[in-house]
C-alpha cells in the first residue's frame, strides 16, 4: 500500500470516528479523559516503543493498526496484546477508560 493511500485511510477513519462520536464538549471531555489514562498508564510503553508498542503520533508506526479500527483497538487493549498486558496493567479500567485511551492516541494521528 503506497504511503498516500495509507495517509487517506487514516484521513477516512478520523473523519468516520468524527462523525459518529459527535463534535463538541462530548468529544472534549472522552479525550481529555483519554489523555489522562495515556499519561498515567500507557505514556510507559507507547513514548518510546517499548516492548513493540506504537509511539504516540508516529504515523507509521500506527497505520496498520489505525486501518483496524477503533473496535479491534480497544479489544487488543482490553484483552492485551503481544507483550502488551490487558488494561495495560491497569486492571481497574473499564472498557469506556480503555476506549478513550485509545480515541486520544488515535487522535494523535490526524494531520
Amino acid at each position: 500500500m503506497t504511503q498516500r493511500r495509507q495517509t487517506m485511510k487514516i484521513a477516512l477513519l478520523s473523519i468516520i470516528s468524527i462523525v459518529l462520536t459527535g463534535c463538541g464538549s462530548k468529544d472534549a471531555e472522552i479525550l481529555a479523559k483519554g489523555q489522562q489514562i495515556y499519561e498515567s498508564t500507557c505514556k510507559v510503553c507507547h513514548a518510546q516503543g517499548l516492548n513493540g508498542a506504537p509511539i504516540l503520533g508516529n504515523k507509521k508506526m500506527w497505520v496498520s493498526r489505525a486501518a483496524q479500527g477503533e473496535d479491534v483497538l480497544v479489544t487488543h487493549a482490553m484483552n492485551g496484546f503481544g507483550l502488551m498486558p490487558a488494561k495495560g496493567g491497569k486492571q481497574e479500567l473499564s472498557e469506556p477508560e480503555i476506549r478513550a485511551a485509545v480515541k486520544y492516541m488515535l487522535s494523535k494521528l490526524e494531520p
